[in-house]
């Protein structure tokens, strides 16, 4: 009868080569998901990175363009509302006024003299004295009214909806008053004052162009009016007067 022959503990374990050599396969596997894993971070990493560049850039364009659409429709150098955009609201405003049976005014206003501003005190000066002029025009007009920035030293105001003739010129005297105190600039006390000329709709035109075209004549008579009574208009400087 033959007889099995039963193996040892010892004898059923691998080849002491062939544990070293599966140990270290499995030790160059985990090596090598470890740098795949450590790749995958950094692309991730850099993913993110470039998720935040982008996100940055985005707004910045959004800003940009929003600055552009503003500028777009506004003086730069005053902030307030330019030819376009003005005239895009006298012609809304004309176009109520047909409906409605009601008057539309402009006034053209001239800085006198300020020619003489820039050429002696120089452009800086200039600047700010325009700025400082539209902060005054917009701090004595209505929310319903428009100041605009017609170019250089001339502005145009828009007035909807008044009672008549005379709340316009009311309104001319008010902006010439509140325009005639000495603008304090870079320590200098400067004094300006101002042509005003008027416009009606539909008295003196029905469209932008005729309303522009009638109050800039009527500010050049005005000119001419005040020039006659007093002295040739200019701006009077006392820049030997410093604040102190």
């Amino acid at each position: 009868m033959s007889q099995t022959r039963m193996q040892s503990p010892a004898s059923s374990r691998a080849p002491r080569g062939a544990r070293s050599g599966a140990a270290a396969a499995a030790v160059t596997d985990d090596e090598s998901q470890a740098d795949e894993l450590h790749a995958a971070r950094q692309k991730i990493d850099a993913l993110r990175e470039q998720e935040r560049v982008l996100k940055r850039q985005v707004a910045l364009l959004t800003l940009a363009v929003a600055k552009a659409k503003k500028f777009a429709n506004r003086d730069e150098l005053t902030g307030l509302p330019n030819r376009r955009l003005f005239a895009d609201r006298v012609d809304q405003a004309v176009a109520r006024a047909a409906r409605h049976r009601q008057r539309v005014a402009l006034l053209f206003l001239d800085l006198d003299g300020f020619k003489h501003i820039n050429d002696s005190m120089g452009h800086g000066v200039g600047d700010k004295l325009l700025q400082q002029v539209a902060a005054r025009l917009t701090a004595c007009l209505r929310t319903s009214d428009t100041a605009c920035r017609y170019g250089g030293d001339e502005f145009v105001v828009l007035l909807p909806e008044f009672e008549g003739r005379e709340c316009v010129i009311a309104v001319a005297q008010k902006i010439r008053a509140r325009l005639a105190p000495p603008y304090l600039i870079d320590g200098a006390s400067i004094e300006v004052t101002v042509s005003i000329g008027m416009a009606v709709y539909p008295v003196d035109g029905e469209a932008y162009g005729d309303l522009i075209r009638v109050s800039d004549l009527a500010m050049y008579q005005d000119k001419a009016r005040r020039r006659c009574l007093t002295e040739p208009s200019r701006a009077r400087m006392e820049t030997g007067s410093r604040v102190r």
